[in-house]
């Protein structure tokens, strides 16, 4: 009997010390998951023009992207924190309303230049 006392204290001590263990793991592979295939932090920007222009992101935490955009080409950024607010656009040196609102957790930002509005959008799964 006393066997299998101290057999089943050892599975409940192997169980306190994996569990935390198994769901730190789990925590940080979905961290990576959301990272990778949900496009947490992607900004796509979309010229809609049919003119060449030079575009700058600004960012609420500070980051801020540069893109040289051909007419109808697209292109794909990564911003790792975008902090809270709106975002500053400037196309061609000349600086544009603020657009959108970003949050610390964001989905893929896609921006569509047109010749007379930019349109905001984000993509959440």
């Amino acid at each position: 009997m006393k066997k299998t006392n101290s057999q089943s204290r050892t599975g409940t001590i192997a169980l306190v010390i994996l569990l935390p263990i198994v769901v730190a793991a789990t925590w940080i592979g979905r961290g990576c998951y959301d990272r990778l295939f949900i496009l947490e932090g992607q900004v796509v920007v979309v010229n809609a023009t049919t003119e060449d222009h030079t575009i700058r992101l600004v960012f609420p935490s500070g980051e801020k992207i540069d893109v040289d955009l051909k007419a109808g080409v697209s292109s794909r950024s990564m911003i790792g924190k975008t902090g809270e607010g709106s975002l500053s656009l400037t196309i061609d040196g000349s600086r544009r309303n603020e657009v959108g609102y970003l949050t610390s957790m964001n989905g893929m930002i896609i921006l569509t230049i047109n010749d007379d509005r930019v349109i905001f959008s984000q993509v959440s799964l």
